[in-house]
């Protein structure tokens, strides 16, 4: 299991590893504006690009494998538009304690509500979620429990009750029979997801296999907490104005897929079409992404 304890040797290396790739691209002044918060006793590392006390604050939610360190860009210039942007590392993820790729979608939530105390007791604006692919899931699920978060954001997002096809309605529902069986059993996610081209034009992929921090094996656990938790927002509408960002190109979740979902909500969600975007937008299609992202949230304040 890799050791996240900064003064681990596991740590050091991925530390020379990344900073070096990150110096290369130009990143690392972004790296410079942040803050490093660590909550709780597990504990849930936190990473604050912060504007100003009074404006809102937008959490962020990495996607699957990663963690908050890598969107640096896209956190740091998102904040100068006039938000307070404070980005999670899942437990079991990136710096935050936990084995690696375990968690629940309940202890996310708990999780993301102990984040939300901190910005309630050091800021004044509203907040706001953005959860990037499976974190858009994560995302949904607090702010279906939780009536602080003011605007959500969800980078593509799919829910359990819809499956995108057949095969994905078989995998889902054989998660079941798994978990009552092999809880604990691994699975590499990149036997399902073709990992190698989503990141052949992503300048942060070179960092794929070398950067233990990422997190390619979950328990059978975990994914069936995430593919089997149901979702309100079939049944009800939300107090919380929400939209869906999607690349028109996203191989994926797919944009049909997407309108589907849309069409099938009682909850309203605004769809945001990134034209020519892959599923890797917050690195691929980042210019258009950070316009489209900051508009949407400045206007889901007001409202």
């Amino acid at each position: 299991m890799f050791d996240s304890n900064p003064g681990s040797k596991d740590a050091k290396l991925a530390e020379r590893i990344r900073y070096r790739r990150f110096e290369e691209l130009g990143l690392t002044p972004y790296l410079e504006q942040r803050q490093i918060i660590d909550m709780g006793d597990l504990p849930i590392h936190c990473e604050l690009y912060e504007y100003d006390v009074q404006a809102p604050t937008i959490l962020f939610i990495p996607g699957i494998g990663t963690y908050s360190e890598l969107y640096c860009e896209l956190l740091a210039r998102l904040s100068r538009q006039g938000f307070n942007l404070l980005a999670v590392d899942l437990r079991g993820h990136g710096y935050s304690g936990g084995d690696r790729g375990k968690y629940t979608v309940d202890q996310v939530v708990e999780d993301i509500q102990l984040v939300i105390d901190y910005v309630a007791s050091h800021y004044q604006g509203p907040v706001g979620l953005f959860g990037c692919s499976i974190g858009a899931r994560l995302a949904l699920a607090v702010a279906e429990q939780d009536s602080r978060i003011k605007a959500l954001l969800c980078h593509t997002l799919f829910l359990s009750e819809i499956p995108p096809d057949i095969w994905h309605a078989l995998g889902w529902n054989s998660l079941q029979f798994a978990n009552w069986f092999t809880p604990g059993m691994k699975v590499n996610f990149r036997t399902f997801v073709n990992v190698e081209s989503l990141l052949k034009h992503n300048p942060m992929g070179q960092l794929a296999d070398k950067d233990p921090l990422l997190v390619w094996d979950y328990p059978v656990s975990t994914l069936y907490s995430l593919y089997s938790k149901p979702s309100s927002v079939l049944r009800r509408k939300l107090d919380t104005p929400s939209a869906i960002i999607i690349g028109s190109n996203d191989d994926i979740i797919p944009l049909d897929y997407t309108q589907r979902l849309i069409r099938r909500s009682k909850h309203p969600f605004e769809l945001i079409v990134i034209e020519g975007g892959s599923h890797m937008l917050p690195f691929d299609h980042i210019e258009d992404t950070l316009n489209a992202t900051g508009q949407w949230f400045k206007q889901a304040f007001i409202d």
